[in-house]
């Protein structure tokens, strides 16, 4: 994944950051997921949004949402 001007790419960047600033961070990659226009830019701001949602888990105990890639859910008719 490419550097992001301002966020965190690594884990010790991401240690830095205060919960107000993960959370701005987590928002912008939500903002930026649900507005993709195609399906390579969708999946790189879901690995991001992902990502810092593991951290603030990590780092500040807050539980990260289970998501899941549109397309990727396991088939419930069996």
């Amino acid at each position: 994944m490419g550097r992001l001007k301002g966020g965190a790419n690594t884990d010790a960047e991401a240690e830095k950051l205060t919960l107000s600033q993960l959370n701005l961070l987590i928002s912008g990659a939500e903002w930026r997921f649900d507005r993709a226009t195609n399906s390579n830019m969708r999946k790189l701001a879901f690995k991001r949004l992902t990502w810092l949602e593991a951290q603030r888990e990590r780092l500040h105990g807050i539980e990260a949402p289970a998501r899941r890639l549109a397309g990727r859910q396991p088939n419930d008719e069996a």
